[in-house]
């Protein structure tokens, strides 16, 4: 019999930390010697999220266009992929940002069809705490509805991001979380600083635990209008020269936040992947100016590009003269080319399935 390989979702909205957990995990496991694959998902191509983890020397399938839950089978050709390129020991897939019913959509069909080739693990979904907050007090607004559901239907609750609040803070949190979602399944972790990130892999790799253990109700109205409300940015630019690389990543990201927050624009996150011959830089801001982090990458390509992703609550063609005027501002006298652009509003979830009742294995 051919070996199985373990599946693990990582849901949560955007912003939340996932890709940089899964770059972590994927890097303590390749210690390990197991073979990792990864599986990104977005509206569009050119993911800042697939050329991060491929610096990990992964193997990274991308599923764009359209989400898991609208294109299993995309999703499902990714895993089969992954299994016969890299004969991978475990798959982590991360879903869009701003989707849910992922439990109806994704973890019941694959428990159904695929059960003899992939032990799935339980659906995890991670919190930024500040949100977290903020949806336990009020969640009545669509894109929080969108956030609420993605708690509800979880099997595990991962808080991120524990670095930021006090023991007594990450306590009340933790207890507030499994009271409102009746779920006992709370963990912590700083993908930051590595606490909690075994302890929580340990557990759903070796939990006996039902996965999928809750299909819960969305309203699909309520759900399109709170992807509805950002728009999305795909774009990858080329650079006509490596010239003060650092100084115009710091530049661009903190004009780019500066930018946001002196619009009063919700940012639900903004990535963007610096790549050159000698260094990679990654950028993220994922909320107000203070949030915005800029790291090194010991990667580097033939040429310099410039990947950026942006998912900010306000009209696509608004969104798409904010990137240019900055990315003008910061590269024009380096040089620089637009090579693709694509930006969105998401379109309403139409799943390829939706079960109504859970799936026993």
């Amino acid at each position: 019999m051919a070996k199985k390989t373990d599946l693990v979702l990582v849901g949560g909205f955007l912003g939340a930390g996932k890709t940089s957990l899964l770059f972590e995990m994927a890097k303590r496991l390749n210690k390990q010697g197991k073979k990792v694959g990864l599986i990104t998902n977005d509206q569009a191509s050119e993911l800042v999220d697939t050329s991060f983890l491929e610096t990990n020397d992964d193997i990274v399938e991308e599923v764009s266009g359209s989400c898991f839950c609208c294109n299993f089978n995309g999703f499902a050709d990714a895993i089969k992929h992954l299994q016969e390129q890299n004969n991978s020991d475990i798959i982590f897939a991360e879903p869009v940002g701003s989707c849910t019913d992922l439990s109806a959509t994704i973890m019941q069909p694959v428990k159904e069809k695929y059960s003899d080739s992939l032990n799935l693990k339980q659906l995890t979904v991670l919190a930024d705490p500040t949100r977290l907050k903020a949806v336990l007090k009020d969640h009545s607004n669509p894109g929080d509805y969108i956030i609420y559901k993605q708690f509800e239907e979880a099997d595990v609750i991962l808080i991120n991001k524990v670095e930021l609040l006090s023991e007594k803070e990450l306590a009340e949190l933790v207890e507030a979380t499994k009271k409102e979602f009746n779920n006992e399944n709370v963990l912590t972790t700083s993908v930051k600083t590595g606490e909690g990130l075994d302890e929580w892999f340990n557990q759903i790799i070796t939990s006996e635990k039902e996965v999928g253990r809750k299909i819960v109700e969305v309203d699909y109205d309520t759900y399109a209008d709170g992807e509805a409300l950002f728009g999305w940015l795909n774009g990858t630019y080329s650079v006509e020269k490596e010239q003060n690389f650092e100084e115009l990543a710091t530049a661009f990201l903190a004009n780019l936040a500066q930018r946001f927050d002196s619009e009063n624009l919700n940012v639900g996150h903004v990535k963007f992947l610096l790549q050159g011959e000698n260094i990679g830089l990654v950028g993220n801001i994922v909320g107000k100016k203070e949030t915005a982090a800029l790291r090194k990458l010991n990667d580097g390509e033939d040429g310099v590009f410039l990947t950026v992703n942006a998912r900010v609550e306000v009209h696509p063609d608004n969104l798409t003269a904010i990137i240019k005027e900055e990315i003008d501002r910061v590269f024009k006298e380096v040089g620089y080319k637009e090579e693709k652009l694509n930006a969105l509003i998401p379109g309403r979830p139409n799943p390829t399935f939706r079960y109504r009742e859970i799936v026993k294995l």
